[in-house]
């Protein structure tokens, strides 16, 4: 077992602690959730618009699959509570099987490779890769840069591995918020990660350009465990189905995508 699995573990060992002591001794209620009558949602922030800190917020998280997340949960009659593990105890499953949260939102892409470790509800979302460079910048396209920064484990990370054109370096850190702290610093020429988050980034920041966008055929999916969150899961997806249909998702999309 590798350091990082061991730390990660250990970490994961911590949380699920706590998350037993603020259960109390209920069992869960119909779908054996960490705490009856409050689902609890992993997610890993920041990543506006889609998760981040927001001391206003009922629980001080937003964006919009916090409030699609916390949609679901009225719509489920629960209240939501919101645990930030790291985006390895995400996707590797961890943070559900041992019951740090019910469900993780967290712009989760839906994968083969996950799916060995995780279930997925129906797709919420369309993605898609995108290059994000300095405002300043004179590049126009991937092939001008001599490096990108990319987040590891996630799809930006395979596409440049799989896409990458010669010369250019593939940096990859262990955090979404160290990809623009690289590019600040002048570390990296450039960001490859969800063209929604970079878009975050432009809108909040002002400090860098969108200049390439890459059609990947990627949806995100809300994360469960594989085995065990079944009943929660169908009820998940009846709910996003109900959403859609009437209108709620659309409106909660508004609220956080320009020209909607």
């Amino acid at each position: 077992m590798s350091k990082r699995v061991m730390q990660l573990v250990a970490l994961l060992f911590t949380f699920s602690l706590v998350a037993a002591a603020c259960g109390g001794d209920d069992g869960g209620g119909e779908y054996g959730l960490v705490s009856d009558g409050e689902l609890t949602v992993c997610t890993d922030v920041p990543y506006p618009p889609m998760e981040f800190e927001d001391p206003t917020a009922e629980g001080g998280y937003s964006g919009f699959d916090i409030e699609l997340m916390r949609a679901i949960a009225d719509d489920l009659g629960l209240g939501l509570a919101v645990a930030t593990p790291g985006w390895d105890a995400i996707t590797s499953g961890l943070a559900t099987e041992t019951g740090v949260c019910d469900i993780s939102a967290a712009s989760i892409t839906i994968t083969a490779e996950r799916e060995e470790n995780i279930d997925f509800s129906e797709p919420y979302f369309v993605a898609e890769q995108s290059l994000l460079v300095a405002a300043d910048s004179a590049f126009t396209t991937l092939s001008e840069l001599g490096s990108v920064a990319v987040q590891s484990g996630t799809t930006g990370e395979v596409y440049l591995n799989d896409n990458a054109p010669e010369g250019v370096e593939v940096i990859s850190y262990e955090g979404i918020a160290d990809l623009y702290l690289a590019l600040e610093a002048g570390e990296v020429d450039g960001v490859v990660t969800d063209l929604v988050g970079n878009q975050g980034y432009v809108d909040d920041t002002g400090g860098a350009k969108v200049i390439e966008s890459y059609a990947t055929d990627e949806v995100y999916g809300f994360a469960v465990q594989e085995e065990g969150s079944e009943d929660l899961l169908a009820a998940v997806n009846e709910s996003l189905a109900k959403l859609r249909s009437n209108d709620t998702y659309d409106t909660i999309f508004g609220q956080f995508f320009s020209g909607s």
